[in-house]
C-alpha cells in the first residue's frame, strides 16, 4: 500500500519527511544540539554528523516509509527550510497489533514554546489515519518532567516502569512506559475482525 509523504502544517510549523536539499538543515540541527541531546539519548558515532551520513539516513528514511516499517520525520520552522526537531514512529506493525513507537526531539532554542505538542499533534493525527493504528507507545527517563508533560498533554497514559531499558549516553538507564489509544478504532482489512466484547469473540 503506497502512503504518501506527509506535509503537515498549522501555520507555524511543518512536520514532513527530509529530502536531499534539507540535508545541510538537519545536519546543522544535530550540530547544534549534540550536547543537549547527550544526557538523553543514545551515543551516536562521530560519522552520524556529516553530510554523507545525513542522505544515507534520508534514503533509509524514505524506503522505510514506502515499505510502511517506519514514519521519520523533521520539524521546520514555518519558513520550511529550518530544522528544530524531530518525530519518529518506529516498530509499525499491522494485524493484530496495529501499533507503533514514539521518538522525538526539539531543539533546545525551542525549548518551553510548546511547540513539540504542535508537531506531534500534527504528526498523530497523520498517523493513526494513513497507518490505521490502534496504539502509539512512548517511554521517557524517570527524570524527563519536560518529555514526560508533552505526552501528558496529547493523552499518553503511564502504563509501566521499566528497569534498565535502553543504554543512554553509555548507561543503562530506566524509562517510564507510556501509550495512547485509538478508542475509536475500526478494522479496515477484511482478515482483521473487530473484537466486540472481552471474550475475544469477534463481530459477526
Amino acid at each position: 500500500m503506497h502512503r504518501p509523504s506527509p506535509d503537515l502544517r498549522d501555520g507555524t510549523l511543518v512536520v514532513r519527511q527530509g529530502q536531499a536539499s534539507d540535508a545541510p538543515a538537519i545536519l546543522a540541527f544535530f550540530q547544534a544540539n549534540r550536547t543537549a541531546f547527550g544526557p538523553v539519548e543514545p551515543r551516536r558515532p562521530d560519522n552520524f554528523y556529516t553530510l554523507e551520513s545525513c542522505h544515507m539516513r534520508l534514503a533509509m528514511h524514505r524506503n522505510q516509509l514506502e515499505e510502511g516499517r517506519s514514519a521519520c520525520l523533521f520539524v521546520f520552522d514555518a519558513d520550511n527550510r529550518t530544522v528544530i526537531g524531530t518525530v519518529n514512529f518506529t516498530n509499525i506493525s499491522g494485524y493484530p497489533h496495529y501499533g507503533a513507537t514514539l521518538g522525538y526531539s526539539l531543539a533546545q532554542s525551542e525549548w518551553g514554546k510548546g511547540r513539540m505538542v504542535q508537531a506531534l499533534r500534527l504528526a498523530l493525527d497523520w498517523l493513526f489515519e494513513a497507518f490505521n493504528l490502534h496504539r502509539v507507545a512512548a517511554n521517557h527517563l524517570p527524570d524527563n518532567e519536560r518529555s514526560a508533560r508533552v505526552l501528558a498533554k496529547l493523552g499518553f497514559k503511564q502504563e509501566g516502569y521499566a528497569p534498565d531499558y535502553l543504554l543512554i549516553d553509555g548507561i543503562w538507564r530506566d524509562h517510564v512506559l507510556t501509550a495512547l489509544t485509538h478508542t475509536d478504532w475500526q478494522a479496515r482489512d477484511l482478515h482483521a475482525p473487530l473484537i466486540v466484547d472481552g471474550t475475544g469473540a469477534p463481530q459477526k
